[in-house]
């Protein structure tokens, strides 16, 4: 479970518990935690099984991206055969191949791209953009009545109440449902009208979430994640935790997480906001007062970073570098390119929007893997087969696209089940279980000494970290003398930290009283006289 999960989660059971005004929240987006809760208030699970239920959840909303990938490879196998260009050298490749082909890359992507272990809202946002670019190949078709115009506004604000990012990406999906409904033979005026219900659909369901999170934060915003992340990867705030207003242009922050020590850094976040991690709970509130500005330096690092990471994508497995090379090697001797109907490029144009729109600023594989799956297929359809092209040359081609996805997938598939079938024991629980076998109840305030995302076992053992070192100071604090490090420990138990937890084993100097929690590869510290007997079983 990463970090994201962890905030998803909590939120969820907050809105279970208390209500909807517990979603709103200007970094984690409301949709998916709505979700969970409503699975939450149905089965109570506990907190064994939080996960299992979260990755039910998961599985459902993956059928329902199976469902609607379909929908858009329907169309697009009809917008194939609605080009009215005439070829006398070539010839489609056939919808059945090109289904196959669709099937298995989706396969792929959702397992290498998506990464449908992630208790993220990533999936509903692919649910989503198949969806809708199915929507606009069908307006394209000469299909887009009022209904479906009103379908496309209600899909695109479940997408923006699934990820804030689909709000800027609304706009160029409903250009693109404009100018499709233009090319199929519509009026303007009747394309701008079913253009502008479809904004009104949308504006129907963005809006409560536009006007709360404004009232929440004093000024206009439809979420944060993308002022914060700006901040961070392109005027080079603190990432992720503890922005004390570094550097100088980046803002004044509000109400920053307290520096308490500074050699090593060490920062409290006791209140006022909740969760077993707070600085991940709410990072808007912790960053308010950020103030993102154009840096030219920042923007080409940015743009270099994302050109890394596309390359990585594309990389990942070498299943579409097997794809180019067989495209290369078949090339003049058996393929063409075709196009579609005229006109149908606007469908696909909200694709290339949203791969340009992440590079501005961060692209990670999950954020990204709808759309460049669209691209993906999208590229693969166009495919032509020469006239008298060798039937062999032909077969070997084919099954190289085929074979490329299929067994590149079966592998980790494959190590995933017998990951599953031995059950190897989660040690994040295990150290949730030793820490209340060795007296810290649930509720209880603690400390750590960070890895990187390391606090799921907080969640799970149901206590809350209020103050920690993170961990690019943790080398300061291995480091520092015996009299330092023992200040710093004494300093955690002043705020409230009833133990200390890390997974640095060189942070956890046994002559500073660390003892290694029982089955793992965590350690626990307590003042002596906070040291409470182990319960009997």
């Amino acid at each position: 479970m990463s970090p994201d999960s962890i905030s998803y989660i909590e939120i969820a059971w907050a809105t279970a518990r208390s209500g909807l005004q517990q979603i709103v929240n200007a970094y984690w987006s409301p949709l998916y935690p709505f979700l969970l809760s409503l699975v939450f208030r149905q089965f109570h699970p506990p907190v064994q099984w939080e996960f299992t239920a979260a990755h039910l959840l998961n599985f459902a909303v993956y059928l329902a991206s199976l469902a609607s990938f379909e929908l858009f490879l329907e169309e697009l196998i009809l917008q194939r055969q609605a080009a009215c260009e005439s070829h006398e050298k070539s010839l489609h490749v056939s919808p059945r191949t090109v289904w196959i082909w669709g099937y298995l890359f989706f396969l792929w992507a959702s397992y290498f791209w998506l990464g449908l272990a992630w208790v993220t809202p990533d999936l509903c946002v692919a649910v989503l953009v198949y969806l809708l670019t199915a929507l606009l190949l069908r307006i394209r078709r000469g299909r887009g009545n009022w209904l479906e115009f009103a379908g496309l506004g209600a899909s695109l604000g479940l997408g923006y109440l699934a990820k804030a990012a689909m709000f800027p990406l609304a706009f160029v999906f409903l250009l693109s449902a404009f100018c499709l409904g233009c090319i199929a033979g519509a009026s303007f005026r009747t394309s701008a009208l079913r253009t502008l219900l479809a904004s009104a659909v949308f504006a129907g369901f963005a809006l409560p979430l536009v006007l709360a999170l404004s009232a929440t934060k004093g000024r206009l915003t439809f979420g944060d994640s993308g002022r914060i992340a700006y901040t961070e990867y392109i005027d080079g705030a603190t990432k992720i935790v503890h922005w004390q207003g570094e550097p100088l242009g980046a803002g004044k922050p509000a109400h920053p997480t307290r520096k308490i020590f500074s050699d090593p850094e060490v920062f409290e976040f006791a209140s006022p906001i909740p969760g077993s991690y707070p600085p991940w709970y709410d990072p808007s509130y912790w960053y308010e007062g950020a103030r993102p500005h154009f840096s030219l330096k920042g923007q080409l690092w940015a743009l270099f970073r994302a050109a890394n990471l596309y390359l990585k994508i594309f990389s990942k497995s070498g299943a579409l570098w097997a794809v180019l090379l067989a495209v290369l090697v078949v090339g003049k001797r058996a393929l063409a390119w075709g196009r579609f109907a005229t006109g149908a490029w606007p469908a696909i144009l909200p694709s290339v929007a949203a791969l340009a729109m992440y590079s501005l600023v961060l692209v990670e594989f999950r954020y990204v893997a709808p759309f460049a799956l669209l691209l993906l297929i999208w590229m693969l359809a166009k495919m032509r087969i020469v006239v008298g092209a060798e039937p062999q040359l032909l077969r070997r081609f084919q099954l190289v696209i085929v074979l490329a996805p299929a067994l590149t997938v079966a592998w980790p598939v494959t190590r995933d089940v017998y990951d599953v079938i031995r059950n190897k024991p989660y040690e994040p629980w295990v150290v949730a279980q030793q820490l209340h076998f060795m007296g810290i109840a649930p509720g209880t305030d603690v400390g750590g000494l960070r890895s990187s995302g390391d606090a799921d076992w907080a969640h799970l053992a149901g206590v809350r970290i209020i103050v920690e070192i993170p961990y690019t100071e943790l080398p300061r604090f291995v480091g520092a003398d015996t009299a330092r490090r023992q200040q710093v420990l004494a300093l955690f138990t002043s705020v409230g930290a009833r133990a200390i937890i890390t997974r640095n084993a060189e942070a956890a100097n046994p002559v500073d009283g660390w003892q290694p929690i029982p089955g793992t590869h965590y350690f626990i510290w307590q003042q002596p006289w906070l040291i409470a007997a182990p319960e009997k079983k």
